[in-house]
């Protein structure tokens, strides 16, 4: 075996000295265009990512979603100063999209929440993140997060069952190639129809039906089995499943002629990468130059070699690599790219925090004083802006394995084709097992920052989407022909400070104020300058937001189902719960894309009504009569008019159940503005009956605009001058944490979230300091996460008990 010993490790294109001796480069220009290709994509075509930090890992009914946003620009993780706007959706379980936030990001960082209704059904909801500049690379860097809702429904809506139970299993050989005479590594992965990892074993047969290797699973459906290939062979892997049952899949076949990639990524320091050609290959490609091109977090590094010898090997130095996916790709002599291996590097962790409490135990309702030090491996203080949050696990019990945490999306999941089940288990307690099984995950996962051949061969599509700073108000000024204002002067005044901007449309009579600062509920005056104009024009306003409809196909996690953990916290109890009536499924059916609270989801109800339809009148019930088909309106209730009791003998209509962003109201829709309401929802017969037994006479659901949707308020106060109050930056719920008398005392108040805090800032020493009181007796968990200045990951878990 030759062995190659790396001389220089540069921060960009590097060569490798060969035994001292200078190798001749023969093909310097393919290489170097592989190498400004990789550059070009780090520099010209930088990715964003998003990461959201929640107050906890799972939600009641009625409960606030507190969150921290972290953007980061480019493979090294620093926080991002290209995008100003974060888009930030609670989509349902049914995928529509339930309410739709926009966040000023600050260097990257914002903050905000969801206030989930009180009446919502259990299950698997999602938040999704994204800024305009990520839809340069589809949905592929958006933020989606799985989010689990308990709930006491009547009912639940019952998703498509599986049409089979069939496990789906594929091997993977290391590096993409199975080579004959080559020893081999072929990783396996065993999915259930669920999504989820299945347990199997079995052995590998040869052609001849002779046993040659057994395997086994060894984590979550995923293990690999050492084989190597004799010439003329063929092999198949005899797989038996938990229930017993057995099936037989063919391996891919050997290359007659080859050369492979194996990395062994087992050593804490350092990556041992073999180059092992068969004798054919070796002998038709004696001496020809093979390299050896690394990418990692952004930089490109190669090793130029000739291939000399049937197997050459040489170490890569870790401390030399960022923590994340390391791409290793091998390339012939006339720069094809013949094998490929990903590994993940898991260095000491750059940034580390030491969170310290003033007490082991506490008793219920003391105040904690929590301190928290931040500081670099070379002992360094670190200056950043953290997010903290304190939960009672006794209530809200956490599965560290499963869940996921600014590491495992970071630096594994965003950028991996695929869903990863349970990535908490490969940053939580690190070890052995979870290092080798973190390599067998990067051995059946794809890579999704690029493919070589799209890369190679193709020219990068432009970016289309441009960086979002601020919130535009743009508009048309058309005459009342409706032909278009050129040339015309548009003043926007803020009313409360008197300031004005003066903006001139173009041909189209269209205008825009870009790059506006302003959070949702600003009024503005808008004012056609040319007063001669005003009785003979008028303005129409674009939306200042539309969020990108979804489709299952873009939800990572859309296949997955995963048990719900019990959440003993308390539930907002729903009127009729004690004595539910069975009924029958509802089944999900073509969706709308539109926001909704009700249970049954978007496009469940038997009629939808819009706000354009009854916007312009005074009460909400003179709005809808007439419109809302078989329902009358009195006092502001609403009555179908085809549901009747029998009370004294005479029979009467009996009000509808009215439900307002998710939560049951008194029956009198007239004390909700139209100009406030998105849409409203009329659900009779099977499509109330989620709602139990207070149902029977309808339900009338309720769509407001709040947290910002797609309406805008406009109001025309004279000709010419138009009074609007556009969708602008969402402002963030300050959290609730109460303070006690030390004499005062009383019962605890079942408070889950005990503590949330997202602005933490260390100071130059690296230090922050907070304080709350503690709720009653249970086993308390601090997580604090973040970003530090200089773009440094860190994250810590911290418990202590309360008596």
């Amino acid at each position: 075996m030759k062995k190659l010993f790396l001389m220089l490790f540069a921060t960009g294109c590097f060569n490798a000295a060969l035994h001292a001796q200078v190798v001749p480069v023969k093909n310097e220009g393919t290489i170097k265009n592989v190498v400004n290709r990789l550059q070009t994509l780090s520099t010209d075509r930088v990715i964003e990512k998003a990461y959201l930090h929640f107050d906890k890992p799972y939600y009641n009914p009625g409960d606030t979603i507190y969150f921290k946003a972290y953007v980061t620009a480019g493979e090294g993780h620093e926080l991002s100063k290209i995008s100003g706007v974060l888009h930030v959706d609670l989509v349902s379980k049914n995928d529509s999209i339930m309410e739709s936030l926009i966040l000023q990001l600050k260097n990257g960082l914002a903050w905000g929440d969801f206030a989930l209704p009180n009446y919502l059904s259990k299950g698997n909801y999602r938040v999704r993140a994204y800024t305009q500049w990520m839809q340069n690379e589809g949905n592929a860097y958006f933020f989606n997060k799985t989010i689990a809702v308990n709930g006491k429904s009547i009912a639940q809506v019952s998703p498509a069952k599986a049409t089979d139970n069939k496990t789906d299993v594929q091997f993977f050989p290391e590096g993409g190639t199975f080579v004959t005479a080559v020893p081999g590594r072929i990783a396996f992965k065993a999915v259930g129809s669920n999504g989820m990892g299945v347990y199997i074993k079995g052995i590998v047969v040869d052609n001849n039906n002779v046993a040659v290797a057994k395997f086994t699973s060894t984590h979550l459906g995923m293990g690999q089995v050492y084989i190597t290939p004799e010439d003329g062979k063929t092999y198949k892997a005899k797989i038996t499943y938990p229930d017993g049952s057995a099936n037989t899949i063919d391996l891919p076949k050997p290359e007659a002629k080859g050369m492979s990639l194996s990395v062994n990524n087992s050593d804490l320091n350092k990556l041992s990468i073999d180059i092992n050609a068969n004798k054919p290959y070796y002998l038709e490609n004696k001496n020809k130059e093979i390299s050896v091109v690394i990418y990692s977090a952004g930089v490109v590094k190669t090793v130029k070699t000739v291939l000399d010898n049937q197997v050459i090997g040489f170490d890569l130095p870790k401390k030399d690599l960022k923590s994340g996916i390391t791409q290793i790709t091998l390339f012939s002599e006339s720069g094809v790219p013949l094998s490929e291996r990903l590994v993940f590097i898991q260095n000491a962790d750059d940034l580390v925090f030491t969170v310290n409490s003033d007490k082991i135990t506490y008793a219920s309702q003391d105040k904690a004083h929590i301190t928290l030090n931040a500081k670099l491996s070379e002992n360094k203080a670190s200056v950043g802006n953290f997010s903290v949050s304190v939960i009672d696990e006794s209530k809200v019990p956490a599965n560290e394995d499963k869940e996921s945490s600014i590491f495992s999306d970071l630096l594994l999941t965003s950028d991996l084709r695929g869903y990863v089940e349970q990535p908490g288990y490969y940053f939580n307690n690190v070890n052995t097992d979870t290092r080798n099984n973190l390599d067998i995950l990067m051995l059946t996962q794809g890579y999704r920052r690029f493919q070589w051949k799209e890369l190679l061969n193709e020219t990068p599509a432009p970016m289309a989407y441009k960086p979002e700073f601020g919130m535009p108000i743009k508009g048309t000024m058309i005459t009342k022909a409706g032909t278009p204002a050129p040339n015309e002067k548009v003043t926007l005044m803020l009313p409360a400070t008197g300031q004005s901007t003066t903006v001139t449309t173009d041909a189209a009579g269209k205008f825009s104020f870009t790059n506006m600062e302003y959070a949702s509920g600003t009024q503005f005056l808008l004012n056609i300058e040319n007063k001669s104009l005003r009785n003979k024009a008028k303005i129409l306003l674009d939306k200042t937001n539309t969020a990108l409809p979804l489709s299952p196909n873009n939800l990572s996690e859309g296949k997955v189902n995963e048990k719900l953990p019990e959440y003993i916290g308390a539930i907002v109890d729903q009127p009729g719960a004690d004595k539910p009536r069975a009924l029958k499924p509802v089944y999900i059916k073509e969706k709308l894309n539109y926001k909704t609270a009700s249970l049954a989801g978007a496009g469940n109800a038997d009629q939808i009504i819009f706000n354009k339809q009854f916007k312009n009148h005074p009460t909400l019930s003179q709005g809808l009569t007439g419109i809302a088909r078989n329902i009358q309106f009195t006092n502001g209730k609403a009555y179908l008019i085809t549901s009747a009791a029998i009370s004294g003998g005479a029979t009467v209509l009996e009000p509808m159940m009215v439900v307002v962003d998710g939560a049951i109201t008194s029956g009198d829709i007239d004390n909700i503005n139209p100009g406030d309401v998105e849409s409203v929802e009329i659900l009779k017969g099977a499509n109330a009956a989620i709602y139990g037994l207070g149902a029977g006479a309808g339900v009338i659901v309720i769509n407001t605009k709040q947290g910002g949707s797609t309406g805008e308020i406009s109001k025309e106060m004279s000709p010419g001058i138009l009074s609007i109050t556009p969708q602008g930056f969402y402002r963030a719920r300050e959290f609730y944490s109460p303070v006690y008398e030390a004499t005062k005392k009383g019962s605890a108040e079942g408070r889950t979230t005990i503590f949330w805090k997202p602005n933490l800032i260390t100071n130059d020493a690296g230090n922050a300091m907070f304080n709350y009181f503690n709720d009653g007796p249970g086993k308390y968990r601090i997580v604090i996460e973040g970003i530090d200045n200089a773009g440094n990951i860190g994250r810590a878990v911290y418990k202590y008990n309360v008596q």
